[in-house]
């Protein structure tokens, strides 16, 4: 009867979310206006070369060849296509919001050069991942990652559509035609297989790909795909953050638990700020969750050794044992998760030092390229 019951709890939590008519799209994904930031790096403008250079050397980058020389399942340098990115989304920020048409005139450029070199197409895509082995093949973590050079081509792309919404209305017919066939043709490979599927294990970059849905469901302007997305991938949360806060996998790697349970709550925060902006009602259940999650942030950065006494029966190959590994802080590129825990939790973050002093090399970039905007950006409804 226990059993019965807490199925039908869970099944009216959701319940409010099956009408696709609640989304409204904002029209620039995390707002409906574009306006000045001071978060934003004010160097990182179009009028910089050095900046068109960055962002122009995105332009049918071989990702594929980079990530197999330089990256493995522990560590990914994925500096190449996520820098140009940030750098792309943060210069087309500034020139949208300061209504620079110059600078408007070279990010289009670059947004239709980007499409029309088929930019990072090439990468693994979701289905053939299938036939490669697994990250950290029998607990290696020099081991190969294909599932990371598919993560960030994805990632990296996801971004792209940000900027490509940004803009949609600056683009001529011919531009949008190019910039909409790269688009689809990437969302084809990259996106629509993981409609509805998830990894058995943790929560990584841009919700396991679910916020990608939902960009380009806004690129779309499909609100049926929205809706489909958000009420799958926050049952999906719902399942794997325990009643404690705890999140499965995260939160249990070893030496980089503290580093991997800020990196997953900061993806659910940005993932959920779209989702209320959105006009979908969070369930009490995820958000008293999302509380008890913020506040283990907390705990992690005053009493670590405490934070990881939690036990978990679930099998953590990719846990770190190597004490040079140990990464004991939050999550650096989680460049505003302070903000987001205030904002969609109500629980302010205690000081961190070696985390605000390394996440200064991330915020220059200005776009926390993990959820797709900055949250220093936004403003309380």
């Amino acid at each position: 009867m226990l059993r019965l019951l807490t199925l039908v709890f869970f099944v009216l939590a959701y319940a409010d979310m099956s009408n696709a008519d609640e989304i409204k799209f904002p029209g620039k994904f995390y707002t409906t206006d574009l306006k000045t930031c001071s978060a934003l790096n004010q160097n990182d403008t179009f009028k910089n070369p050095l900046i068109i250079d960055t962002v122009t050397g995105l332009i049918g980058y071989d990702w594929p060849a980079d990530h197999k020389a330089n990256s493995n399942s522990l560590t990914v340098q994925h500096q190449n296509i996520t820098v140009p990115i940030k750098k792309m989304m943060t210069a087309t920020h500034h020139a949208i919001s300061n209504n620079n048409e110059m600078e408007i005139k070279i990010a289009t450029e670059l947004l239709v050069k980007i499409a029309e070199s088929n930019t990072l197409y090439d990468s693994i895509g979701y289905k053939e991942l299938k036939t490669k082995p697994k990250c950290w093949a029998n607990g290696d973590g020099t081991a190969p990652c294909y599932y990371h050079e598919y993560e960030f081509a994805s990632g990296v792309f996801s971004n792209y559509m940000i900027s490509a919404i940004w803009l949609k209305d600056k683009l001529t017919k011919k531009e949008h035609k190019i910039v909409d066939r790269y688009i689809k043709k990437m969302y084809k490979k990259f996106l629509k297989p993981i409609e509805k599927k998830d990894s058995d294990a943790g929560i990584y970059q841009m919700a396991n790909g679910g916020t990608s849905v939902l960009i380009y469901a806004s690129w779309t302007n499909n609100k049926k795909l929205a809706q489909k997305e958000i009420k799958f991938r926050l049952k999906q949360f719902d399942k794997k953050i325990y009643d404690d806060g705890y999140i499965n996998n995260n939160s249990f790697r070893g030496l980089r638990s503290q580093w991997y349970h800020s990196y997953g709550l900061n993806v659910v925060l940005g993932y959920v700020y779209i989702a209320d902006l959105w006009g979908i009602t969070i369930p009490n259940t995820l958000q008293q969750k999302l509380i008890n999650s913020a506040n283990l942030v907390n705990l992690a950065i005053t009493d670590l050794d405490k934070f990881k006494q939690r036990p978990f029966n679930g099998k953590t190959r990719n846990a770190i044992k190597n004490k040079k590994k140990a990464i004991p802080h939050t999550h650096q590129m989680a460049i505003a998760i302070d903000t987001l825990m205030l904002e969609v939790t109500g629980v302010i973050m205690l000081e961190d030092p070696v985390y605000l002093q390394k996440r200064k090399y991330h915020t220059k970039d200005g776009i926390d390229d993990l959820i797709g905007f900055n949250p220093n950006c936004i403003k309380k409804n």
